[in-house]
């Protein structure tokens, strides 16, 4: 409607029987508001009212064209053909002449030509049928045409013309002798061509979408579109085609906006993609070379044709466009000056850095100094994908070999964070310049522990091996050492320890002295000298059995990844810490730990530190029990980071996966996993342990017993062998001894239970506890339950679901032997309940073959003589705490006291005996007394 009331002045005129004086039009609109629509309306009313239609579109390639533009007029099919052979000859003859001289001496020397010989055809055909003289983009026409046009419109006072013209309107035009003698014109009027209203958008909308699509994007199409017909007919195509604004559609029709705004508007809006919508014209200007005025004016006319709204585009899809449609060059170089101008202003180093990073080699020395800052703070935030981004960025400005190696280890690092198996190519030509003597001393540690994990083992030797040589040149060199002094670099002595408890065959010499009580001896920065320091105190102490510092390493180590757990070596420090905890059976202190950090966490880890955790936590419920958690975690690990980049310490999560689905009983799972080529290094770590001792219980769990005893075995030969035979690492011992039974070898299955016993120290617990379990076999039927017993609590204090339910197991079979009926059955039901909460489903099948699903209500007269001791009371509270309600909840919902809670379960426990609510019978679930 709103168009159809701009072009009825042309209507008019055309219904007009007799008009006898002419008329001029000027119809200026920014880019995009719809000149080209309406000359088209107009075009199809000249059309089916008869009459004859002249047009012409200017451009700027036919500036410099004399009467260019009255050629296009004068050429027009719709002309009669005697008009036409009139006006030809004198429009040839004036343009051969206009290429000779001057084009307004070339109007004035012509003028009678013009008058009399040019113009009367036409004034002559106008007197007859109406005719309507359409020309677009007047800015752009030649003098000359508008010089000819000037002697037309001053004779319309006199000859029924309708002249159509129309221009792109300009915040601050210089109005020209032509405009000023259209202004002079009786005939004349101009008329502005706004974007649409919001009722008029919503109508375009509804007749195009329907109504139910235009009360739905309605606000939103008019909100990025600003009422541009030209961006919302593209908005709707978007809309029918994808479903979503595109830069095929709503882009395209913004750059076509753009350039046809003129290149000052093409300019500016291509510095506020680059700079941000923040940009002020004065930092607009600096970026582009323009003053501020022309700045204002172009954001005027963007603002205007509905481009922008406040100064800033009106989606995200703008933006993009604009750059993508940038040249590379120019590109580069408005980055360039970006970076120049927000370094003068002072403006932050990873603002600064993220131009650079577009601008490619940037020779200016600071702002090599800048990226690297940039890079840092970006893995402080876990953003890895910036650092690497600023990284390379630095790689490539930088003009110093010993910075350039050294820029090179910190992208491997922060690649590292994304896919170790991504920064091999760096890893390697690092390598090269260790080999070559270039390399600093910390980071050729650090390419140490990189290349064993992604099973370069020859190169890791040879770095090693350069290290160790320098280090006795420098302790040769040093004489005589000073009191105290370490017999080799701090670095070194704690990459020795680690290689002894996590690459045993790599390792040198353990170095002898003491090491710190705890970690108060600790760096106080948190940078990697901390974590490697921390490393070196987690595996001293694994190595020579310290049980209690290293579980204070690990707990200090854990409570500081909130601080700077971005720097090297943090990862597998962390990862070491856990394992600690899970070593010494400190079970749930590991998961309340995993559990803090998943707290603490402020974003989305880098891939590098989710599959870390989530390898950690995946053993630490696989210990527990929890089984179908392990198996979730296992896989995140390895979705995070595929198999290949897990390199050597692929052991880890693959053998949680491996025993957790066979415990179980998802042996189609497990055999997939167990078929899995992996790197043979796997087996010459510590990780390779885990991935042994899972494949033993994998092949015990198939009945392949003999398989089974051969992966246990080489667990204790490669232990003894590295000097780490401790139990909480992989318990081979018990392992063993379960398949020496099952081939009937009862004396070697006895002797190493014993050996097993025969282990010192408080840390062993869960190991003392799964031997206790086994020399229960070798003992008295009157011993077995005191046996059991012991190691039933063990278990349960540490949280060991799945061996807990396999040692009530036997306890219940030990009171059956025994004649104690209805003690054993309340026993296996209750071993059978704990089974079922790991998903251990061949457990389950093995206690109560006859249940599935959830425990039934007990229906043996035992049981019921049981739950008849309860009283109702006693059968309510039972009840709520099987289904997980707190003692305080309950007294809440009960209009009781926490303490008399506390006493009837303290009843129950007593009459069905169990320990504690996670004994409770599972039938008590449903009922409710």
């Amino acid at each position: 409607m709103e168009r159809e009331e701009q072009i009825a002045p042309v209507q008019a005129w055309l219904t007009d029987p007799q008009p006898m004086v002419g008329q001029v039009l000027l119809l200026e609109g920014t880019a995009g508001v719809g000149k080209t629509e309406y000359l088209r309306a107009v075009t199809e009313r000249v059309l089916s009212a008869g009459a004859i239609l002249l047009y012409a579109v200017c451009s700027p390639e036919e500036r410099s064209l004399p009467f260019g533009i009255l050629r296009q007029l004068f050429d027009s099919p719709s002309l009669p053909a005697d008009v036409r052979g009139r006006v030809a000859p004198v429009l040839r003859g004036l343009m051969e002449s206009a290429r000779a001289e001057d084009m307004h001496e070339a109007v004035e020397r012509h003028r009678a030509t013009i008058l009399y010989d040019l113009f009367p055809p036409i004034t002559e055909l106008a007197a007859a049928t109406p005719v309507v003289v359409c020309v677009d983009d007047i800015n752009h026409m030649d003098v000359a045409s508008q010089q000819c046009l000037l002697h037309l419109v001053r004779r319309m006072s006199s000859t029924p013309l309708l002249m159509v013209l129309t221009e792109l309107a300009e915040p601050r035009r210089t109005h020209s002798p032509f405009h000023a003698e259209l202004l002079r014109q009786s005939s004349f009027v101009s008329t502005r061509l706004a974007p649409l209203s919001p009722e008029g958008a919503r109508a375009v909308i509804g007749q195009r979408l329907g109504a139910e699509a235009a009360r739905r994007l309605g606000d939103g199409f008019l909100e990025y579109s600003g009422g541009n017909p030209s961006l919302l007919d593209a908005l709707i195509n978007d809309e029918r085609l994808y479903g979503q604004v595109c830069q095929q559609g709503y882009g395209r029709a913004l750059l076509a906006c753009l350039y046809r705004s003129g290149p000052d508007t093409l300019r500016v809006a291509r510095a506020m993609a680059v700079y941000g919508d923040d940009a002020a014209p004065e930092e607009l200007g600096t970026l582009i070379d323009a003053d501020v005025a022309t700045v204002e004016r172009a954001l005027r006319s963007m603002t205007e044709a509905g481009l922008l709204r406040l100064d800033r585009f009106r989606h995200a899809v703008a933006p993009r466009t604009v750059l993508d449609d940038l040249p590379a060059p120019d590109r580069a170089e408005l980055h360039h000056r970006a970076a120049r101008l927000l370094r003068g202003q002072g403006a932050s180093a990873v603002d600064i850095a993220a131009h650079l990073a577009e601008a490619g080699q940037v020779p200016e020395p600071w702002a090599l100094r800048v990226l690297l800052e940039a890079a840092s703070e970006a893995l402080l935030h876990d953003e890895a994908h910036r650092a690497v981004r600023y990284l390379d960025s630095a790689q490539r400005s930088c003009t110093s070999e010993e910075d350039r190696w050294t820029i090179q280890a910190k992208l491997a690092q922060a690649e590292w964070q994304l896919n170790p198996l991504a920064s091999l190519r760096h890893l390697m030509a690092l390598t090269e310049a260790a080999r070559a003597g270039r390399l600093d001393h910390d980071e050729a540690v650090l390419l140490v522990r990189q290349l064993l994990w992604l099973n370069r083992r020859h190169e890791a030797t040879d770095v090693l091996t350069l290290l160790r040589r320098r280090a006795a040149r420098q302790q040769a060199d040093t004489i005589p050492a000073p009191p105290g002094a370490p017999e080799i670099p701090a670095e070194l002595h704690d990459m020795e320890l680690w290689l002894a408890c996590t690459y045993p065959p790599l390792a040198g010499r353990v170095p002898a002295g003491a090491a710190p009580t705890g970690p108060e001896g600790a760096p106080t920065s948190r940078g990697r000298t901390f974590w490697l320091r921390t490393i070196g105190a987690l595996s001293g102490g694994l190595i020579r059995r310290r049980g209690g510092e290293t579980q204070e390493w690990a707990s200090h180590a854990l409570g500081q990844l909130d601080l700077d757990h971005h720097a090297p070596w943090a990862e597998e420090a962390t990862l070491l810490a856990l394992m600690s905890l899970v070593y010494s059976g400190r079970l749930g202190e590991a998961a309340d730990r995993c559990r803090g950090l998943a707290e603490r966490r402020n974003g989305p880890p880098s891939p590098m530190w989710q599959s870390v955790f989530d390898a950690g936590e995946a053993e630490i419920r696989l210990r527990r029990g929890e089984f179908p958690e392990a198996v979730k975690r296992a896989r995140s690990a390895l979705e995070h980071i595929p198999v290949q980049g897990w390199g050597t310490a692929v052991g880890l999560p693959l053998g949680t996966l491996i025993l957790a689905h066979a415990r179980m009983g998802e042996f189609d799972e497990a055999t997939a996993l167990v078929t899995r080529s992996i790197p043979d290094d796997v087996f010459q770590s510590r990780y390779g342990l885990h991935y042994l001792h899972a494949r033993g219980h994998y092949y015990l769990a198939t009945n392949r017993t003999r398989a089974a005893l051969g992966d246990f075995l080489s667990c204790g030969e490669l232990m003894r062998k590295w000097g780490l035979d401790l139990p909480g690492i992989v318990p081979w011992r018990t392992s063993a001894a379960e398949a020496w039974l099952l081939q009937g070898n009862r004396d070697r299955a006895k002797r190493l239970v014993k050996d097993q016993l025969a282990i010192p120290g408080p840390e062993d617990a869960v190991s003392r506890a799964l031997a206790l379990r086994l020399m229960a076999v070798f003992s008295s039927l009157g011993q077995r339950p005191r046996l059991l017993g012991e190691a039933a609590d063990i278990l349960e204090a540490a949280d060991c679901y799945y061996e807990l339910a396999r040692t009530l197991s036997d306890l219940g079979r030990a009171h059956h032997a025994l004649g104690k009926h209805r003690r054993a059955r309340v026993v296996v039901r209750r071993a059978w309940h704990v089974a079922h909460l790991c998903k251990a489903e061949p457990l389950c099948q093995e206690l109560l073959p006859d249940m599935s699903g959830e425990a039934r209500p007990v229906e043996d007269a035992d049981g019921t003589t049981a739950l008849a001791s309860l009283t109702n009371s006693e059968r309510r509270i039972a009840s709520m705490a099987v289904k997980g309600y707190t003692n305080r909840e309950i007294a809440e919902k009960l209009f009781i006291t926490p303490s008399t809670v506390e006493q009837h379960l303290t009843r129950v426990y007593r009459k069905l005996a169990v320990k504690n609510r996670q004994s409770l019978p599972g039938y008590l679930r449903s009922d409710a007394g």
